[in-house]
């Protein structure tokens, strides 16, 4: 007795929700070309104490509808004990025919509820084979800055590599210049030259004799290491006539060498004044020395002194 009363409770409570519950599904329009979009409006009738769950929705379910955008769940409307919910699925149809959209469960107080079936049609466009449209004219855009602007950089690149490849070709067909060929006299011409300019200049005739001394050590020092590639400049006398002992010069004229040094060392350093006669042995030995030591000249020699 107890359980049949129990089971009728129930069931007028399920009648009692089914009666508060309203569920539908509808399109905004039930015809539509192939390509064009239109809304699946999900809605469902509650009162606010009820759960409502929206079915989940598939592109196999709706026909192979083609499934756009599912939007979210809205409350739209709000009555007494009653609330309005919905739940908007575009859909799309790239194939003409037509696509049913089945029953679609809701759950609402623990009870299923379907909406109802219908279907939608996806017509193709009437093509008039009778009418051709004539050609348009092509539509003008202007010009943007950014456009101009790409374009000058465009031109301006291009206009440098061609600058770049004509330099390029022009220099690549151009010979470089022969370096040229500075001709240096054999160190004895340049000696010799020196030494006849001194004598010249009759220095120690006029009480300049430091000078004449230094100008003359100097020279043949100079000689020395043009000849010999000996650092004569920078020895001493005593590293000079050793160099003149090892490299087995005549004892006479490394005699005479050391005492034109000596003198001229006397001079420079300990203000020292040598009588006339030495001041032209010291030149007359510079000239035995560079006359005994010199090279013969080749032919490229006597060409190039012939033309100085």
């Amino acid at each position: 007795m107890n359980r049949c009363i129990l089971l009728i409770l129930i069931s007028l409570i399920s009648f009692t929700v089914q009666a508060q519950v309203t569920v539908q599904a509808s399109l905004d329009s039930t015809a539509i070309l192939i390509g064009d979009q239109t809304d699946l409006h999900l809605t469902v009738t509650a009162p606010p104490n009820v759960a409502v769950q929206f079915p989940l929705v598939s592109a196999e379910q709706l026909g192979d509808l083609e499934i756009i955008k599912i939007g979210k769940i809205d409350t739209l409307q709000a009555e007494i004990n009653r609330l309005v919910t919905q739940q908007n699925i575009t859909v799309t149809a790239y194939d003409s025919g037509f696509y049913r959209i089945p029953e679609l469960a809701f759950k609402a107080g623990g009870q299923t509820l379907y909406s109802k079936p219908f279907e939608l049609t996806v017509n193709t466009l009437q093509i008039d084979s009778t009418f051709i449209a004539p050609i348009k004219p092509i539509m003008g855009v202007p010009i943007t800055m950014r456009e101009i602007a790409t374009m000058l950089a465009t031109f301006l690149v291009i206009a440098a590599l061609i600058a770049a490849l004509v330099w390029w070709l022009r220099r690549r067909n151009q010979k470089d210049p022969e370096p040229e060929v500075i001709y240096v006299p054999p160190a004895h011409v340049t000696a010799l030259e020196k030494l006849n300019l001194l004598e010249k200049e009759k220095l120690w005739q006029q009480d300049k004799t430091k000078l004449y001394y230094t100008k003359l050590t100097y020279t043949f020092r100079e000689y020395l290491e043009n000849r010999y590639g000996v650092k004569a400049l920078e020895s001493t006398t005593d590293e000079i006539v050793g160099w003149l002992k090892r490299e087995k010069f005549s004892d006479d004229l490394t005699t005479k060498l050391r005492n034109t040094l000596q003198a001229s060392d006397l001079v420079k350093f300990a203000k020292s004044k040598p009588g006339v006669d030495i001041h032209q042995n010291a030149l007359d030995t510079a000239y035995e020395f560079i006359h005994a030591t010199k090279k013969p000249l080749t032919e490229e020699d006597e060409k190039q002194l012939k033309g100085a």
